[in-house]
């Protein structure tokens, strides 16, 4: 006996039992006799492939091909003859099928791990049938469209840009560029699809840490304008838009592990004991209280993939890249710090990326410019709350990133 050869057939055996137990859980209340396939058809299905490539690797490929020729006919019209008389239109157990088969032939040929990998990912995918039509109904056509735009971009696009400077000063690396912008795209999308999705079961909280991924400062200005129609408090909102505090300065952090972890011994200390400091002011503001507000934060936001947002973004780091190369040129990398603190009153990412993986100023400014964009972030988001809002609520607001940057000022000068 082959232990070798056993173990490949086990192997076959068992993928198909795996799918098989999805498909046969699926249609366990039918009568005997009444479904095409089942439990031991599967595992039956995925034993045969195992055995075929080890015969088609013995007798040639021919061998195999028979088998598999004959499996594919004979499975398909049994499936056929049974779609009918159920008057259904699913091609999902013949594929199912076929994919046991092909699983089991992989496994039989040695390749035991990525044979298991595939089966273990088939049976999720059959398994999750309900849930996977429920997220895609949530989906609309514009959100479909922007993201198969983006991956065409990525994937067929971004291979043919070139990865060296493409004008004569060395200033605009357009692969590296349109990665980055993906990036945080990306992320953005995540966001923006857990704040459309969660619906009428989101809270304030939650709300307010999913619009936050999309984007913190338009987080805080809905909240603003909601404190202003009187549709929810000041101390509600302020708790809140703590939050999105809380979610910038964790982005901050795993940007910069991401893109330069060089920078991480001097960015964790002042960002994470900043960070302890919002959690825990939030959690005070998110202590129950009677009366407090149930309503939940839903910003009005569209898709962070649909190209006016990429390529907006796309230019404002290009733009921002060359201004701060070229003030470095002509006044020193010091002239990177002012560059960053305005900014940074716009978007931090931005200055994230500049400084970590385009323009690559020395490590000291790189790190100053960084905690100098997201302290200008905070006051420009304290005086967005104070004006778009109103003065309990910018007062909250601006007393939480106070403490924010008070901590992080802290944690700084023991570094």
């Amino acid at each position: 006996m082959d232990p070798e050869l056993l173990q490949r057939l086990t192997a076959a055996l068992a993928i198909g039992a795996l799918i098989g137990i999805e498909r046969g859980w699926k249609q366990r209340s039918e009568q005997p006799g009444a479904r095409a396939a089942g439990l031991r058809t599967f595992t039956l299905a995925g034993l045969l492939g195992g055995s075929a490539a080890i015969l088609g690797s013995d007798l040639g490929a021919a061998a195999f091909a028979a088998i598999a020729l004959a499996f594919s006919l004979l499975f398909g019209m049994f499936q056929w003859r049974d779609t009918s008389a159920d008057n259904e239109f699913s091609v999902t157990s013949t594929v199912a099928g076929l994919l046991t088969f092909a699983l089991g032939g992989l496994a039989g040929l040695g390749y035991l791990h990525e044979a298991a990998m595939a089966a273990v990912a088939a049976a999720c995918i059959l398994a999750f049938k309900n849930s996977l039509h429920a997220w895609l109904r949530g989906l609309t056509w514009p959100e479909i469209r922007s993201a198969f735009l983006i991956l065409a971009m990525t994937f067929i696009a971004m291979p043919v840009l070139p990865s060296t400077p493409v004008d004569p000063w060395g200033l605009i690396r357009l692969r590296e560029l349109w990665f980055l912008t993906i990036l945080i795209a990306t992320i953005s999308f995540a966001g923006y699809i857990a704040v459309r999705l969660l619906g009428q079961r989101a809270g304030l909280a939650v709300g307010a840490l999913a619009g936050s991924v999309v984007s913190s400062t338009l987080t805080v200005a809905e909240l603003a304008g909601r404190v202003r129609r009187g549709s929810l408090t000041a101390l509600d909102a302020a708790a809140a838009a703590s939050l999105t505090t809380l979610v910038m300065l964790v982005r901050i952090i795993l940007l910069v592990t991401f893109l330069a972890p060089q920078f991480i011994a001097v960015i964790l200390p002042v960002l994470g004991a900043s960070a302890a400091v919002g959690a825990a002011g939030a959690l005070y503001l998110l202590r129950p209280r009677a009366g407090a507000s149930e309503e939940r934060l839903l910003p009005h936001l569209k898709s962070p993939l649909d190209m006016q947002s990429v390529a907006s973004f796309a230019l404002m780091i290009g733009g921002l890249n060359i201004c701060i190369a070229l003030a470095s040129r002509w006044a020193g990398e010091t002239a990177l710090l002012p560059l960053a603190a305005l900014s940074g009153l716009a978007d931090v990412d931005a200055v994230i990326l500049n400084v970590t993986k385009l323009s690559e100023p020395s490590p000291d400014l790189a790190t100053g410019a960084i905690l100098l964009a997201a302290t200008a972030n905070m006051v420009s988001k304290s005086t967005l709350a104070f004006i778009s809002g109103n003065l309990r609520f910018g007062a909250y607001f601006s007393a939480s990133s106070l403490a924010v940057v008070v901590a992080g000022a802290a944690a700084l000068a023991f570094i």
